[in-house]
């Protein structure tokens, strides 16, 4: 995989030259294009479950500071989701999965590569058949793993290609992995010390089923453990 990222890196960088014949037309990395996000405007498009909406609500204004943001109806997002001038952070589900998708708002028959739509990143929160509703509980920290990415993906063209899992960090020794899904959910709103939490992500709460995402985040300090997709 590493191998794999040095050499789309390598081919990144070599495109970021002009090449006679192309002109001026350059081709941008992702780093590159989203150097603009702190300077502009996140929509949080309050879409889904009711639960999901006051959740989604209630901790972007909590907790995100990244950016400036402001919030919008899906209504609202259809109608400007073709402006490179806004990201845009909204539901939206793929093979029965609830991800939270960070995104640029552009045309992808656009000839200017600052005008393209951009997915910056899609963080799994949900099954979108599960009954669980665990998400609403994690959802500080979905915001600031989120928050950590971009930061990241801004100084790191390996981070921005890499996902969601370049953040991972290591755990404590004295850091005790709950598993139980009830009681780990606990363990979080209580903010447990030294604990972690493990969350398991499939399309009906089943956790044999597949796509299956699992996390590992700190009860406390929503530090991300490690992050897998089987």
């Amino acid at each position: 995989m590493k191998h794999f990222l040095k050499k789309l890196l390598l081919l990144a960088a070599v495109l970021l030259v002009p090449v006679s014949g192309w002109g001026q037309k350059r081709i941008y990395t992702k780093s590159v294009q989203i150097q603009d996000f702190k300077s502009k405007t996140t929509k949080v498009v309050l879409d889904g479950s009711p639960a999901l909406k006051a959740s989604l609500r209630q901790e972007i204004t909590s907790f995100w500071t990244i950016s400036p943001y402001e919030f919008c109806t899906r209504s609202e997002y259809e109608k400007q989701k073709n402006s490179p001038d806004c990201y845009f952070l909204h539901p939206e589900v793929s093979k029965g999965i609830i991800c939270l998708t960070l995104s640029r708002g552009g045309n992808s028959s656009a000839t200017d590569a600052h005008k393209l739509p951009v997915t910056v990143v899609a963080l799994p929160i949900a099954g979108e058949n599960d009954p669980g509703g665990y998400e609403t509980v994690y959802m500080p920290a979905y915001i600031t793993m989120l928050q950590d990415f971009v930061e990241s993906a801004l100084s790191s063209e390996y981070a921005a290609y890499t996902g969601i899992r370049t953040i991972c960090t290591r755990r404590s020794r004295n850091t005790k992995v709950i598993t139980d899904p009830a009681e780990a959910a606990e363990a979080f709103a209580s903010q447990q010390p030294d604990s972690a939490s493990q969350v398991v992500i499939t399309p009906d709460g089943n956790p044999k089923s597949k796509p299956r995402f699992t996390m590992v985040i700190d009860s406390s300090t929503y530090a991300l453990y490690s992050y897998a997709k089987h």
